[in-house]
């Protein structure tokens, strides 16, 4: 499965139909405004300038249907970093030009790491499963912080780091 794919999944079903929905409706719409008048009228002239503008509402259909499924996917992606996804989903909904989803991306949470032992979600910064007490990420010994493999010293505190692969001497 390729990430494309996955990050896909995260989109509910109901957004998705939704997206599709919307858009059918808003091309319905256009040819309700713009080309049944014409078509009663029974022009021709007016149905050939007519037919290539209604043409043109199917490209106004897709950015439409495209920003229901970022809110979709706002909604999937927000559940999943176990944030408050009704919330992020109104800001993104209700925060003009798309702005919102935009914060939502710049302030979104790192998706939680899963528990080896009992699969339980841990959070960034913490070295340790709030469930069983398995190390999830490695810690500094001096400040028990946690740290990245490749770090010298320990951001936290300061303390020097030994390489993964040497023994403690002493």
């Amino acid at each position: 499965m390729s990430r494309f794919d996955q990050e896909w999944a995260l989109v509910p079903t109901g957004a998705r139909w939704t997206a599709v929905l919307v858009a059918l409706a808003f091309t319905a719409l256009m040819a309700a405004i713009l080309v049944l008048p014409a078509f009663a009228a029974h022009d021709s002239k007016a149905l050939l300038v007519l037919a290539p503008m209604f043409l043109l509402t199917l490209v106004g259909a897709v950015p439409i249907a495209i920003y229901v499924l970022l809110l979709g996917y706002v909604w999937g992606d927000a559940r999943r970093r176990g944030m408050n996804h009704v919330l992020w989903t109104l800001l993104a909904l209700f925060i003009p030009y798309v702005v919102g989803v935009i914060l939502y991306f710049l302030l979104r949470e790192p998706v939680p790491v899963p528990c080896p032992a009992c699969a339980t979600p841990a959070r960034k910064g913490h070295a340790y499963c709030a469930h069983c007490g398995t190390a999830v990420r490695t810690a500094c010994p001096h400040c028990r912080q946690p740290v990245d493999a490749g770090w010298r010293n320990c951001a936290s505190c300061g303390q020097a780091l030994q390489p993964a692969g040497t023994a403690a001497a002493g």
